[in-house]
């Protein structure tokens, strides 16, 4: 009894030791390595605009974007520092946007792809589809960029949060009209109508019936995306829909193409 006991104290002293020494290495390594991190990204900036003199960060949604400006103080263009979800979890990275709101740059940080699969997002192969689109473009999966075979979720991810961040960039930064998704029902006749868009890999099609100046129905007629994320979205996207009788509802996580693709849909129908 009392060994067991003996033994039992030693490993909880063993470990309170362990613990510690974790927390000490933790504090003396965790300024070195955001240290490291903010010159990697100003070396990354500078990059992107050669000519930058000045930066000024702007917190949106809980995340940094930073307008470069020349030494005369006119814009270069903006650098965000955002982040994709992918197959393996978060994909942090850096879009660089110059002032005619077209990409030239991406800068993966880190990310949990599957090597020599996902990790496709950190080559040219992929890179090349996006830099050099302008805020215009759809860049939509399927549309303008194509996903990776093997890497669908990965590549899909990054399409579309890099077209969540132009809007963005576009409209709070550059002074571009985001295309708004939204109706008015009270203009639209009683009826049903039919309307399609992309969706994660798929046309997405959908009849949509409106009565009183009310979406009372939405039928999905056709669509081929992947079964999981096809699950995930749509029962609660026509839910959303319909409970706030119009478009501007949260996209379901983890299913975002398919979740933008039923609300384009019901938009081309109405609109």
């Amino acid at each position: 009894m009392r060994e067991n006991l003996r033994m039992v104290l030693t490993l909880l002293v063993i470990g309170a030791i362990c613990g510690g020494l974790l927390a000490v290495v933790n504090n003396a390594t965790a300024p070195v390595i955001e240290a490291r991190a903010k010159a990697q990204f100003l070396e990354a900036l500078q990059g992107f605009f050669p000519d930058v003199a000045d930066s000024k960060v702007t917190e949106i949604e809980g995340e940094e974007f930073f307008a470069c400006y020349d030494k005369g103080g006119n814009l270069l263009g903006v650098v965000a520092n955002v982040t994709a979800r992918g197959y393996g979890g978060l994909i942090p990275y850096d879009l660089a946007v110059d002032k005619d709101g077209n990409i030239i740059g991406i800068r993966i940080k880190t990310h949990s792809e599957t090597p020599g699969i996902g990790d496709v997002i950190e080559k040219d192969r992929f890179q090349k589809k996006i830099i050099g689109l302008n805020f215009a473009d759809p860049i939509s999966a399927g549309v303008d960029v194509d996903t990776i075979a093997g890497a669908t979720v990965t590549t899909a991810g990054m399409i579309s949060s890099i077209r969540r961040v132009m809007n963005i960039v576009g409209e709070e930064f550059l002074g571009m009209e985001v295309e708004k998704t939204e109706i008015d029902l009270a203009t639209v006749a009683d009826g049903t109508y039919q309307g399609t868009a992309r969706g994660f890999k798929s046309d997405i099609t959908v009849e949509v019936t409106v009565q009183g100046g009310k979406i009372t129905e939405i039928v999905v007629l056709d669509q081929d995306d992947t079964p999981n994320f096809w699950n995930m979205a749509e029962g609660p996207m026509i839910e959303r829909i319909i409970a706030a009788q119009g478009l501007d509802v949260d996209v379901v996580s983890g299913a975002t193409g398919s979740s933008t693709g039923i609300i384009k849909a019901v938009f081309e129908a109405l609109k």
